[in-house]
Order: structure tokens, then sequence, then C-alpha cells
């Protein structure tokens, strides 16, 4: 569920909003902004991947990977990252794409009887990902 970081591809919502702001959009558009999603740091990511493949229990099941606990509006999200780069564009609210969720966030409840926990913020993780992205456009 929404894993990003570094080297995660261009096509995803944190990479574009990055790009935007590298290149000065503004105003800044966003498609929907009320839409909720949670965030799983790469790391983390891989942790969780990693405890799945390893315990002899998962076998046959289905366990979802992200995080839960840090549920945001796309909007919210995008305001973190302008305060990451240090920008404050005006806002450009426009309509939601077709066929877009308003809600995605994971039960992570197997996950966690397996051990897992978060260790990356949300606010860490777009540091070091808008590090990672803002020489890339």
């Amino acid at each position: 569920h929404n894993i990003y970081g570094p080297r995660m591809g261009f096509d995803h919502v944190i990479p574009q909003f990055i790009e935007k702001i590298v290149k000065k959009e503004n105003p800044f558009k966003i498609f929907g902004g009320k839409e909720t999603r949670t965030f799983c740091y790469i790391d983390d990511g891989i942790e969780a991947t990693q405890l799945i493949m390893e315990s002899p229990n998962t076998n046959g099941k289905t366990i979802h990977v992200g995080r839960s606990d840090e549920e945001i509006k796309i909007i919210d999200m995008a305001k973190k990252v302008f305060n990451v780069a240090g920008v404050s564009p005006e806002i450009d609210i426009q309509p939601a794409p077709e066929g877009s969720v308003m809600r995605r966030c994971p039960d992570i409840t197997k996950l966690q009887k397996l051990g897992f926990s978060p260790k990356v913020s949300l606010d860490e993780g777009l540091k070091k990902t808008y590090e990672w992205y803002r020489d890339k456009f």
C-alpha cells in the first residue's frame, strides 16, 4: 500500500508533487485532495516483506504490507512536501481522477502479529525522498 522512497519511480503522487515543486508550478494543481492514503517508506516495506517471506506461518495467506497509523489527506500530504521543500505555492484543487477511491488504508493486523512495527515516520521518509528526487527533475 503506497510504498514510497528513493528510486521508487516517477508515476506516483509523492514524486509527482516533488517534480511540480522543482519546476515551480504555481498554482500547484492537486487532483482531488480529500482522499486519504497511508504511505509506507521503502525501508519499512522491505522489512515487512522479509518478515512475511521468512515466516512459515504466512504460506498461502494474504498479508497487507503498509502502515495504517498515519492516514493523511492528499492535500495535507502536499502541504507536508511543501514544508520539506520550503515552498508555499498557491493551491489549485482539481477534480479527483475518475475511479479514484476516497480511502486506502491497509489492515496490517496480520503483519503486526509477525512483529512488524514501522520505524520511519512520514516526515523523515518525505525528507529522504525529497532529497533524492529533487535533483532528478
